[in-house]
């Protein structure tokens, strides 16, 4: 039975592996016939928090995969109303990248919002569970999420 899909994370516009694994992800959905949507970043996080020179890709956006860039990491207000809107689209399965405590308010507000539809099955992919550089309240966010 075909499904729709959304996968919440980073992904085009922005650089790096997770983005490109999401969107390997997408597609491998969509070979098997899947209705798929990427739901990634306005804002990822801010640049005190990104150790590289930037966050946003050189290339061109990947073909055929539908992006959105509704998530502000840092806006409550934001959160509520993505995963209240990703809640009444009521896709089928919601696959939530988490790789950042720092994320897990977001991520966690945007997935108890979606699972209050009773219909999305919520599904986590899990990096960096226990982060490479130790930061005040990384658990307590990792909790949360």
């Amino acid at each position: 039975m075909k499904k729709k899909i959304t996968i919440i994370g980073s992904a085009y516009p922005y650089r790096g592996g997770i983005a490109a694994s999401n969107e390997r992800l997408a597609y491998a959905f969509q070979a098997q016939g899947h209705r798929v949507d990427l739901q990634t970043f306005s804002l990822q996080y801010p640049d005190f928090l990104f150790p590289g020179k930037t966050q946003y890709a050189t290339e061109d956006a990947p073909e055929n995969l539908q992006i959105y860039r509704s998530i502000n990491s840092m806006n409550p207000l934001n959160w509520w109303q993505t995963g209240r809107k990703i809640a009444q689209q009521r896709p089928d399965v919601v696959i939530c990248r988490f790789w950042l405590p720092f994320m897990g308010p977001c991520f966690g507000t945007i997935g108890r919002m979606i699972k209050k539809n009773k219909h999305t099955q919520f599904i986590t992919i899990a990096d960096n569970i226990i982060p490479h550089e130790k930061r005040i309240g990384d658990k307590q966010l990792t909790q949360y999420f």
